[in-house]
């Protein structure tokens, strides 16, 4: 499981990086509009996501010397770095605004698509990996635990390893998200990183280079492809488990982008704090990865998909009661024993850590649920189709991810925020937090009433198995 694993650190790496800082590049240093900056990268993820059921499907049904999915993974993962570098490589001057957004459009899609090729066979890997009903969530808990550890590493303390603010030349200091050559060295040093992880993840996964050539398979036709894809489109279970995540992700993507707004201009944090509020969040995403797993053994993934929600709201809730609605001021202190606190940056972790737990938890737990559908799917057909059903889902997702970029950026603007900016107006800086605090939650809530319609049960899913196997 932790073989496997630390190939989610690669996409975790570029995901992380474009989510984490891409807005802030388009409009702090190619200074794009923040609209024109969510349209490159929304439009880029919504054309890739079409991509995933063909590639689903050309995994399930390839036979090789080295099985279905690690050449894809190699080779997809190789071409990631490459394209990762070029996200942040692109020119800086008086370029025309709609060749910059071509350019940004352009370096987002070749990721977009290297990212498929890796990822689509990789998901489809670990669905084969673990076929318990239990061992699916704790193998899901691992690799979004081991992805919030990369995420740590690389982008809760990027503003420490990368973002050094700089000095103008009046002596003012300028945050380092502004300053170019820093996204070139971050850029250096995460492609390099991706080589190292996708070579280990291959050399500790190559057990799985099981030779394929004289399996019996559909074949990679347009007919069998069509069929595998509407089929798993038809599968009603398996919209419960799409409309739940991509509602869940909607709050998470919005949160993620607009909050390293709102550590900058709301909450004025410095670098170190920056990392340290960060950084806790990514720790408390890889614990609630974690412990979705033992509240699954405990209960279900049902009562574990509640638990998330309801921890993730009350954090973003009490972000809101408490610098929104009581007007606490972000750089408050307080004494305490002879000591000054800092009690505006610690209630502000606090709910942005009990947000990113809960939120941690349900990633896995959709995966698992995914991986429980395919399952199955195979009792009642013989046939595994683990690649096709982690494709849908993937594509699914990334077109909600799609839209939320796209609604980001309007709503960024929308806030009254001005791109390139070294200030912001103060009703811009309060209502971009308040619609950080609140947006999570609302759609936390709207993600638990579909959830609860969601019929899959430990028990319901060893019956299914007791009777095929009876069957057979």
């Amino acid at each position: 499981m932790l073989g496997y694993a630390i190939g989610e650190g690669v996409t975790s790496i570029t995901l992380g990086g474009v989510s984490n800082f891409a807005l802030l590049y388009y409009t702090s240093v190619l200074g794009l509009g923040a609209g024109m900056a969510g349209l490159a990268l929304s439009l880029s993820l919504f054309l890739d996501a079409f991509l995933d059921p063909v590639m689903g499907h050309i995994s399930d049904n390839t036979r090789s010397r080295w099985g279905r999915r690690l050449p894809y993974i190699l080779v997809g993962g190789l071409l990631l770095a490459p394209a990762f570098f070029w996200v942040w490589i692109l020119p800086i001057g008086v370029w025309p605004a709609g060749l910059l957004l071509l350019l940004a459009f352009l370096a987002n899609l070749l990721l977009r698509i290297a990212l498929t090729i890796f990822g689509i066979p990789f998901l489809a890997m670990g669905f084969e990996l673990c076929q318990g009903y239990e061992d699916r969530s704790r193998l899901q808990g691992i690799r979004n635990a081991f992805s919030m550890f990369i995420n740590l590493m690389f982008g809760g303390c990027a503003w420490l390893l990368f973002f050094h603010d700089g000095t103008s030349a009046n002596g003012v200091r300028v945050d380092g998200t502004a300053i170019p050559g820093n996204y070139v060295t971050m850029a250096t040093v995460l492609s390099l990183t991706v080589l190292v992880l996708v070579v280990l993840c291959v050399w500790l996964n190559r057990d799985l280079a099981l030779d394929n050539r004289g399996a019996q398979l559909e074949g990679n036709s347009l007919r069998s492809f069509w069929m595998d894809f509407t089929q798993i489109l038809s599968d009603r279970l398996a919209w419960y488990v799409f409309a739940f995540f991509s509602v869940a992700l909607f709050g998470m993507l919005f949160v993620s982008q607009l909050q390293m707004l709102v550590y900058v201009f709301f909450m004025q944090f410095r670098p170190e704090e920056k990392t340290f509020i960060h950084g806790g969040g990514m720790i408390a995403a890889g614990l609630g990865a974690l412990f979705q797993g033992r509240v699954t053994h405990w209960f279900d993934k049902k009562a574990a998909g509640y638990a998330g929600i309801v921890i993730g709201a009350i954090g973003g809730l009490l972000l809101f009661f408490v610098f929104t609605c009581m007007g606490f001021e972000p750089r408050a202190t307080a004494s305490w024993s002879g000591f000054s606190v800092p009690a505006g940056l610690l209630l502000f972790g606090l709910g942005q850590w009990l947000y990113w737990f809960g939120a941690g938890m349900l990633g896995p737990i959709s995966f698992s649920m995914v991986a429980d559908l395919s399952e199955i799917q195979y009792l009642k057909s013989g046939i595994r189709k683990d690649g096709g059903y982690s494709a849908v889902f993937s594509l699914l997702t990334k077109a909600a991810l799609s839209l939320g970029l796209l609604f980001s950026g309007w709503l960024i603007a929308g806030t009254g925020i001005v791109s390139g900016a070294e200030t912001q107006a103060p009703e811009a800086v309060h209502r971009i937090a308040a619609l950080t605090f609140v947006i999570g939650p609302v759609l936390m809530a709207l993600a638990f009433f579909i959830l609860r319609g969601y019929p899959v049960t430990r028990e319901s899913l060893r019956a299914m198995e007791q009777k095929s196997g009876a069957q057979k």
